[in-house]
């Protein structure tokens, strides 16, 4: 049986920032995002270095309770941290993703994801009030 257990996968994870802002200069405020209530745990599997604004994640759905893979903004989730995921559908999913790709999961490494660590927060602006 042990063969039917999925390999752990370092990831990066986060949480649905309570309050955030959007709309013309931002000046209102929403609790969570469309696709996620506020807290909610997100996987960040991917990013988009060169543009420093979006991230690809995987977390519970607000309306359906399913797991889905989006592309939100990186000022939307707080609380980063590395963690290996033992979550058999979550490491399914990032398989699935990686695999669309011509190098497959060779690109998806811890190193990666400590480079995501370090990288994301400095995307952030501190907000102005």
């Amino acid at each position: 049986m042990d063969h039917l257990k999925p390999t752990p996968l370092w990831t990066l994870v986060g949480n649905i920032k309570e309050n955030i802002r959007h709309g013309e200069g931002k000046l209102q405020t929403r609790i969570g995002t469309k696709q996620f209530s506020a807290g909610t745990k997100v996987y960040i599997i991917d990013w988009f270095a060169g543009m420093c604004k979006d991230i690809t994640v995987i977390g519970l759905s607000r309306d359906t309770k399913r797991l889905i893979t989006i592309v939100i903004r990186a000022e939307w989730v707080e609380n980063l941290r590395v963690k290996l995921c033992y979550t058999p559908t979550v490491c399914s999913k990032i398989t699935a993703y990686f695999d669309k790709e011509e190098s497959g999961m060779q690109r998806y490494t811890e190193r990666f994801v400590k480079e995501m660590f370090i990288g994301i927060p400095q995307w952030n602006e501190p907000e102005s009030i």
